[in-house]
Parts: structure tokens; sequence; C-alpha cells
């Protein structure tokens, strides 16, 4: 590995505990996103014991708000529509409506990853948390995290310029890709998973071709990039 896992090993400790999804997002760059609650305090406490570590880069903005990647636009996709970008929207939050499920987390991986949607990784080592579950809600500033982030798209004819940006299509996440290693939950062999995919084949027959989508057992929810 490209860190000194021993000593990341040490802080990735707590019980298990449950990431509660809240919505799908259409983040910048126009990347489908599954969002989270906020982290919950276990992951909480992990992140800010890592950040407090010396010889770890500043922590991105991206990690910062809890959510799973699940598809990129393909490179030569025409930019989105205000209509369309609209319609995205609707079936975001119609999709939302049906995730009232908890996904577990008992265990977090650290990863060198070959592309970074980590569906190609050089290296992997899962830590265990404890057997007990700590069912805790995101604390009150996790939430205003994420709130804050899914305020931008309330008015979709400003956000939409941050949608059709340029960066962060599919060959960014796969052959185009830069090295590097992180920290994650893993979620795609929870029971997500079927939710999600009746997301996929509606977001599909909304715009045929326009997205690629990760592969199933690459999805995962990033607690701290490492490198």
């Amino acid at each position: 590995m490209s860190f000194d896992e021993p000593r990341l090993r040490a802080l990735v400790r707590g019980d298990s505990c449950v990431l509660r999804p809240q919505t799908y997002f259409v983040a910048w760059n126009g990347v489908l996103t599954l969002v989270y609650a906020g982290f919950p305090p276990v992951l909480a406490g992990i992140k800010a014991r890592l950040n407090e570590e010396d010889g770890l880069p500043p922590e991105n903005f991206g990690s910062r708000w809890p959510k799973t990647t699940l598809a990129a636009l393909q490179d030569d996709a025409p930019p989105l529509s205000l209509a369309e970008l609209t319609r995205l929207r609707a079936l975001c939050e119609e999709h939302a409506s049906k995730l009232s499920l908890r996904v577990p987390v008992s265990s977090l991986s650290l990863v060198s990853y070959a592309q970074r949607g980590l569906e190609s990784v050089r290296e992997r080592s899962d830590v265990a948390l404890g057997s007990a579950v700590d069912d805790a809600e995101p604390s009150d500033a996790e939430r205003e995290r994420v709130r804050g982030v899914l305020d931008e798209w309330s008015d979709l004819e400003t956000y939409l310029p941050r949608v059709n940006q340029p960066g962060s299509r599919i060959s960014s996440y796969r052959e185009a890709s830069p090295q590097g290693s992180t920290l994650v939950a893993f979620i795609g062999a929870s029971e997500l998973r079927e939710v999600v995919a009746l997301f996929r084949a509606a977001v599909d027959a909304l715009l045929p071709g326009r997205y690629a989508w990760l592969d199933d057992a690459s999805l995962h929810c990033t607690v701290r990039a490492l490198s």
C-alpha cells in the first residue's frame, strides 16, 4: 500500500454504524449521486482523527459530505438542457421516497486504486468495526453540510452551468483516472442495490445513452481520501 497501513488501521476504530440514504442528486459536472443524511458519529469521529494526522493531505470538499457516485455522463454526451435537468431532478425526488432503508457499515476498506471509480483496485485491506451497532443519527452540523450542498439546485437555471461544466465524465473514473488511495465503505452488496437499479432504469429511460453507470461491486461512500 502507498500509505502507512498499521498507523491508519489504528485510527479506524469504533462500533458498526449505519448510513441513511436521503436523496438522489445531480452533482457538478452532471455526476449522479446518492446522498446520505450526513456522516454518522462513528464515521465523523474517524474522519476527525484522520484530519488530525500528520502526513495526510488536506481533506477534499467532495468527501466532506457523504455520497455514493452512481454514474457519470458519457464523454461525448451533449450538455443537459434546463428542461432535461428539471425532469431529472423530479425523477431524483420521486425515487428518494423509496430510500427508507438503512445501509449497514460493519467494516471500512483501505484501498489503493488504479481508477477512482474503484472498478479497478490495486490493493484492498478491510478493517472490521465493532460488533455492536451504533444507530445514532448524524449531528446537526453534518445534516447542515448536506443541506448546503442540496440547496445548490433549488434554482436550476443558476445551477445548470455547474452541471454542464467540463470534467468528471466517465473516462475520469476509468481509463483516464489518476491512481490514488482512499478509505471507503463499500455499499454495493447491500439491499440498496435493488433500489438503485430502479433509479438507474428510470434515468436510462429518460435520457437514453447519456449516462455510464459504475459497476455495482465498486459502489462506495468515501470516508476520506488518503492521497
